[in-house]
């Protein structure tokens, strides 16, 4: 089924290539996208394990197509981890279709599945070639989706959300409002997957204030998450964990100051529920300091938090230290180079008993080059 459904995609987009070029220039669509290929080597300190592995991190395919005066749509494909459906590698996304109205910047309306704005990094966060980082800031990674439970630190889906700015002497105050599914999708095969099972949804936005040199804002986001079999699991009555709100804080600040660049975030995403044994609270911290060498080259400090709760199961702290370098090449090509010192601190348990808490203590060496382009 796999291979027949990337059968299919695969004839779609030749079959758009073909049109695209048979097509008057009048239909104006356009066909784009980027890469990032990279080459990692990692040392896990203490243990003697070493490994190395080249990745086509992240690929994206656009459509793009001006409909009328003001309005626009695209589509963004998003494939990660070198996917391959026979290989069951990585994983291959529909991350945006939408049809955006247009009213200068100060007014922009979309809908359809877009990634809502959450703090600065979220909407550019696929922007592979023109971000001086390989592996991203922790929450935003999409190549670590299976290892840091991405979606619970930021919205990823969005399907109606308006945006712009107000105009106040030199600075301007921007605005996000959006909506969307709650977390409760369905996934089972028994039935229409894809869709909300709930009447809930996820409402969230963001305030900011910036000019030239600076950008800073605040974001929040609410919905409700279904934790009903982990309630199972636990022992509690299912219907406590039916509706456990979920709150997500943001904020972010940004500094361009000539050659010196900063930039920062924290996100804290709390769940309102009634029993102390029971925390999936989530923080995540990190600040970028970077400094412009030369016209095309950029290096960079980081230091970068996430802490997860899944208690009573685990609670897994990673810090990493990350310097960094990128070479803009011309405007269609970048190479990188990037160091993580990582350390993972934390305890792990056995079920039923959850009971002795295993200590996780580890630290790890890691070592990134990497080419990314426009096409």
């Amino acid at each position: 089924m796999l291979r027949c459904k990337s059968f299919l995609f695969a004839a779609l987009l030749s079959g758009s290539f073909a049109r695209l070029y048979a097509q008057p220039a009048g239909l104006n669509l356009k066909v784009f996208g980027y890469f990032q290929v990279s080459f990692e080597y990692r040392q896990d300190l203490g243990q003697g394990v070493e490994s190395k592995s080249f990745n086509l991190q992240q690929l994206n395919l656009f459509l793009q197509k001006d409909l009328l005066e003001n309005w626009r749509a695209l589509v963004n494909f998003e494939l990660v981890n070198s996917y391959s459906s026979s290989r069951n590698w990585g994983t291959f996304n529909l991350e945006e279709a939408w049809v955006r109205y247009q009213r200068g910047d100060r007014l922009n309306f979309k809908l359809g599945l877009q990634v809502p704005v959450f703090n600065n990094f979220n909407e550019i966060k696929n922007k592979t070639p023109v971000l001086p980082y390989i592996i991203r800031p922790l929450a935003y990674e999409s190549s670590l989706s299976e290892d840091i439970a991405l979606e619970e630190f930021v919205p990823g889906r969005a399907f109606v959300q308006v945006q712009g700015f107000i105009p106040a002497k030199e600075l301007k105050l921007d605005y996000a409002l959006f909506a969307g599914n709650s977390p409760n999708i369905n996934s089972d095969r028994g039935s229409q997957t894809g869709v909300d099972t709930t009447k809930l949804f996820l409402l969230g936005g963001r305030f900011g204030l910036r000019n030239s040199n600076f950008k800073l804002g605040v974001s929040a986001t609410f919905d409700d998450l279904d934790f009903h079999l982990v309630a199972q699991f636990l022992g509690y009555r299912p219907s406590d964990f039916n509706k456990v709100p979920r709150l997500r804080l943001g904020g972010d600040f940004s500094l361009d100051a000539g050659k010196w660049f900063w930039a920062s975030e924290f996100i804290r995403v709390t769940y309102d529920d009634d029993h102390p044994q029971f925390d999936f609270d989530k923080d995540f911290y990190y600040g970028t300091l970077g400094f412009h060498l030369t016209e095309r080259l950029f290096a960079y400090g980081g230091y970068w938090v996430t802490r997860e709760n899944a208690l009573p199961f685990q609670e897994l702290d990673v810090i990493a230290l990350t310097p960094g370098l990128f070479y803009n090449f011309n405007d269609v090509i970048s190479f990188k180079a990037q160091y993580g010192r990582v350390h993972f601190e934390g305890f792990t348990t056995r079920p039923p008993e959850f009971t002795p808490r295993i200590p996780i203590d580890m630290n790890a060496n890691y070592y990134f080059l990497a080419i990314s382009a426009f096409f």
